[in-house]
């Protein structure tokens, strides 16, 4: 088990802009700390004092003023009958509690307070967090205070918790696919059988151990407080701790045996839960397992994949009694750890087994996961499909295995997705105040068969990957797992960690916790979160050559050993990463990177640039003397980098091809732009004034030249200037041009003119009192959606503006747009002339897109046209940004599932007052896209590439589209259409060419089912 762990993703990395939770302000941080504080000083943490809560609802104190203890609070204070004791939440705890931070959790106090706390949702995951939390740090305040007598009862727990379980599975917004993890983690952290007469007998014996050793005081407030599968550990820890103690030496034994058997389980056991069981399939399906000889593990495995799967799925329809959902859930707690306990026997049998065979046990440890909540049913369909298909095909060669397999692999993946979505909304202010508890995602992992299921998928593809020669070499060892690789690229530079203060340059390979909209140009990107095919720093990377591979947990950890050192970075176009320091290249290495720099030479490029060739604007085709505000109808694609950029001309061309399916919208094109840029003049900002940058009043044109003249003709070719002093220069002089044309004034005609052209196409719908339509107020350059660039993401959209005089104020802020440090960058590597970047601008409708995505009219991966990539999320702009999206793969044969949106909220347009957007919780739909919205955008799809002519890369292929796309009650909407910008330079590398050919010849090679494989942990 221990050698598998770096195959685990870590989902302390994972939260990216679609979590639920804002970044915790400053106040918000102080008032947790300080409340925290508070809470570690106190004696009792974070409780109140002991009282017994009433029949009549009232607290009595447990003692008196003179802390007699009183022997029964509720008759002696409200002469009535008692419900249960306990401390409750101090008022410390309440105000971690108001941020989501739920500490002292208490089953008894939930349900009694049930009426009054709405937050449900938020107290299961407060009870998770803090379980694991105090079970692996057991000194800690937390833990310590539930050891002071009277802070809960077992009795009452025993008592209250399959209630709170039940009331939780009750709730009407409880759904399977957010809340089945949720609630089946609940009950295996506190699973319990509940046989009270064994637990009187547990209370009644650690009082005796007690009585006659003071010291095991602790334990025994925690054997009184709560029943779990962790006292036997914390039992045999004290037992070694203490061997003085021999008179109790048969009770801690007897102690141990009476937890053990109330907290575990074996095949036997389940027949305990037959009684309970009102589900005739079900019960049927327990007694067969119950006649299962111990000598038939595989049949046994068999029978409780379909046991958990069949159990979820009655629990997830929601047609029976709450308590009988407990009971299922119980029994798939149980079922799950027979099934982890027999894989595990397995493992560590001494034979080898067929891969036949193990894809087999594949299929029982994905029922176990997914009857652990682990994935969504959709998911484990498609899993199932996946080793089903490989168990079927026919002349099966190792690259259909090496495929089927890296799919297959994809359901860690997917777990760990449905772990970040259950716990997003208070990750936040957990994760500020406890650090640690980002680990209870390989605590959820290696407690499920997915351990299992990982395990195997390891020793598999470690067999094809053997055969394939495809190993990775990351700083001096050998990895089949564990990475992956995202673009092929090639790079030499010192790893850095990316920090929000943005402490790095281009010459940096730059490791990120997750992917980030707002990176700028590096030399190579190591990441633990892929985001999605099509977010913008995938796009960015890809265009510009930069390697990008995904590393997963341990081996991202490694990374830290060599910060600051110079790396050699190398991913092949098959998918080989080899990352080492600099002094250890080998000759091979120094094989690549002379062939990399004879290339960088051979065109005149500096290596800062960070690309073999430089992109040319051909001045002849702008026509800047076009300053009519135009209709997108006035538009088409032969247009674009004449009179305005590929955005509006291919939203054009789509107006034209898709006149129901493409909002409303006008253009002010490049030489509207241009005529105020050449009339502006400098204005310089408080903090930049006497810094001797500028002169203020002079020609920001002519400003603007000199500067570009002295960074790219003298600085950029010093060799003695570093990237990071060229930063330094160049930052606040574009500061000074992005603040002078937001100072422009704006000539009235045009204002004039853009009015009237809002109005006639209704999109400002009164013009008399300002009334219109929300809009987007888009950037659209010249350079954009060119051969080896796209540019995607480095201008400025703004969303949904309400009034004409936010629009106004909306153009200056775009046309400013293009001379922020990161859109300047990006571009200044690939751009041989940067006076020739021009913006326009396309103000369309808002569309309040229920569903809006991205299609790539190929596979992504493999550059197949007969398939189509479709990542779509719910609400506005979801896929875009790295936020989790629905990942399909289209072809006409079939629909394959890559990934699934899970994110608990979505983003929609405000349709009144200020307009904007808000955050609102997701549908908790498993599908995002009806089957009738994937025709409809396939369709759409089909037809622009039919009737679009395709543009071609720089080596001569077709490029694929790239389709922008919302729906809106179920009608399809374009945003946006342009050719999908790939980089193919280190694709012709010969020493790349080199690595990659010998995996290309042994793809096709023959792989048998029946080829022995060893099983390996």
């Amino acid at each position: 088990m221990k050698k598998l762990w770096w195959v685990l993703i870590p989902f302390c990395a994972l939260f990216f802009s679609g979590s639920g939770w804002a970044e915790l302000s400053k106040k918000e941080k102080n008032e947790l700390r300080s409340a925290y504080k508070t809470i570690l000083v106190k004696r009792k943490g974070p409780f109140t004092i002991n009282t017994c809560t009433c029949t009549n609802g009232k607290l009595a104190p447990v003692a008196d003023d003179n802390m007699r203890i009183r022997p029964n609070p509720c008759r002696e204070l409200e002469n009535t009958g008692q419900l249960f004791c306990s401390a409750y939440r101090n008022k410390y705890a309440e105000i971690l509690a108001k941020y989501g931070v739920y500490v002292g959790n208490i089953f008894s106090n939930e349900v009694f307070l049930w009426d009054e706390n709405p937050e449900h949702h938020r107290v299961v995951k407060g009870f998770l967090l803090e379980k694991y939390y105090m079970d692996t740090h057991p000194e800690s305040k937390l833990a310590m205070s539930r050891a002071y007598g009277g802070i809960s009862g077992t009795e009452f727990e025993v008592k209250y918790a399959p209630v709170f379980f039940a009331k939780y599975y009750a709730l009407a917004d409880w759904k399977d696919f957010h809340n089945f993890l949720l609630q089946y983690e609940m009950q295996r952290r506190f699973f319990c059988k509940c046989n009270l007469s064994l637990v009187n007998d547990i209370r009644n014996l650690s009082l005796v151990i007690y009585r006659s050793y003071k010291p095991f005081k602790p334990v025994k407030d925690l054997v009184h407080n709560r029943l779990s599968p962790g006292l036997v550990t914390r039992i045999e820890e004290f037992r070694k701790k203490h061997p003085q103690d021999k008179k109790n030496a048969k009770n801690y034994a007897r102690l141990i045996e009476m937890v053990r058997s109330l907290t575990y389980v074996d095949q036997n056991q389940l027949r305990s839960y037959l009684p309970d069981i009102s589900d005739a399939r079900i019960r049927d399906l327990v007694k067969n397992i119950l006649q299962i000889p111990r000598n038939a593990p595989l049949r046994l495995l068999q029978n409780l994949a379909r046991l958990v799967v069949v159990s979820r799925e009655t629990v997830a329809a929601k047609k029976i009694k709450p308590e009988d959902a407990v009971t299922l859930i119980n029994l798939n707690v149980s079922a799950n750890l027979l099934i982890l306990v027999t894989t595990n026997r397995l493992m560590e049998l001494d034979r080898v087994w067929t891969a036949r065979e193990l894809l087999n046990i594949l299929k029982d440890t994905l029922a176990g996961s997914y009857g652990a909540g682990l994935m969504s049913r959709r998911e484990y369909e498609t899993g199932i499909q996946i080793i089903n298909e490989l168990l079927n095909k026919k002349d099966l060669t190792l690259g259909d295995a090496n495929r089927s397999l890296n799919r297959a692999g994809r359901a860690v993946e997917w777990a760990q997705a449905s772990i970040r979505t259950a716990f997003s909304d208070v990750w936040e202010p957990w994760v500020y105040l406890f650090p640690e508890v980002q680990r209870i995602n390989d605590d959820i992992i290696r407690s499920s068969p997915l351990m299992a299921y990982a395990t195997i998928i390891k020793s598999l593809r470690g067999q094809l990957l053997s055969k394939l020669d495809l190993k990775h070499q990351i700083l001096g060892k050998t990895y089949v797992e564990g990475v992956r690789a995202l673009n092929p690229g090639l790079a030499r530079g010192p790893l850095a960690f990316f920090h929000d203060d943005g402490r790095y340059t281009r010459e940096n390979i730059l490791a990120l916790e997750t992917t980030n909209a707002e990176l700028e140009p590096v030399a190579g990107i190591i990441t633990k979160d892929e985001g999605n095919v099509v977010s913008h720093v995938q796009l960015l990377a890809r265009a510009l050559g930069v390697p990008n591979a995904v590393f997963l947990n341990a081996v991202y950890k490694r990374l830290a050993s060599v910060e600051g050192k110079p790396l050699f970075y190398a991913v092949t176009p098959m998918g080989r990463i080899i990352l080492k320091e600099e002094s250890k290249m080998d000759s091979e290495d120094r094989l690549i990177l002379s062939e990399y720099e004879k290339n960088v030479k051979r065109t005149n490029d500096a290596e800062i640039t960070g690309q073999s060739r430089k992109l040319a604007i051909d001045a002849q085709r702008l026509n800047l003397k076009e300053t009519r505000v135009m209709g997108l109808e006035d538009l088409r694609r032969k247009d674009s980098g004449i009179i305005c950029g590929p955005k509006a001309a291919f939203l054009g061309e789509l107006k034209y091809h898709f006149p129901d399916n493409v909002a409303r919208g006008v253009v002010i094109p490049f030489g509207i732009y241009d005529a105020h840029f050449k009339k502006a003049k400098v204005v310089l900002p408080n903090e930049l004034k006497n810094k001797g940058i500028a002169v203020e009043g002079e020609s920001l044109n002519e400003f603007v030249r000199r500067t570009y003249d002295t960074f790219f003709n003298k600085l950029l070719k010093d060799p003695k200037i570093s990237s990071e002093k060229l930063s330094r220069w160049i930052r606040p002089r574009l500061a000074v041009i992005r603040y002078s044309i937001r100072q422009i004034n704006l000539d009235p005609s045009f204002v004039k003119e853009l009015r009237e052209a809002m109005v006639k196409r209704g999109i400002i719908t009164d013009a008399q009192n300002g009334q219109m339509r929300g809009v987007f107020v888009r950037s659209d350059t010249n350079v954009e959606d060119m051969p080896n660039f796209n540019g995607a993401g480095l201008n400025l959209t703004i969303f949904n503006l309400m009034t004409f005089e936010d629009v106004l104020e909306g153009v200056k802020k775009v046309w400013a747009s293009p001379f922020t440090y990161r859109s300047f960058s990006w571009r200044q590597t690939v751009i041989s002339d940067p006076n020739l970047v021009f913006p326009s601008i396309v103000v369309l409708e808002s569309v309040p897109s229920e569903k809006s995505g991205v299609l790539i009219t190929a596979d992504v991966d493999t550059g197949n046209p007969d398939k189509m990539t479709i990542a779509t999320a719910e609400g506005v702009g979801g896929t875009v940004d790295g936020s989790p999206a629905e990942t399909l793969l289209y072809s006409p044969k079939e629909t394959i599932l890559l990934n699934q949106f899970k994110s608990p909220t979505r983003r929609m347009l405000i349709l009144e007052g200020k307009g904007g957007s808000r955050m609102v919780p997701s549908t908790g739909a498993e599908r995002v896209l009806t089957k009738e919205e994937l025709h409809a955008l396939v369709s759409a799809a089909q037809k622009i590439k039919k009737e679009f002519t395709p543009e071609k890369g720089a080596g001569g292929d077709l490029l694929p589209w790239d389709i922008e796309y919302g729906f809106v009650g179920g009608k399809l909407y374009l945003f946006q259409t342009r050719p999908f910008v790939g980089n193919s330079d280190l694709r012709n590398l010969p020493a790349l060419a080199a690595l990659d050919k010998a995996v290309r010849e042994k793809e096709r090679q023959p792989f048998s089912l029946d080829e022995k494989v060893k099983w390996q942990p």
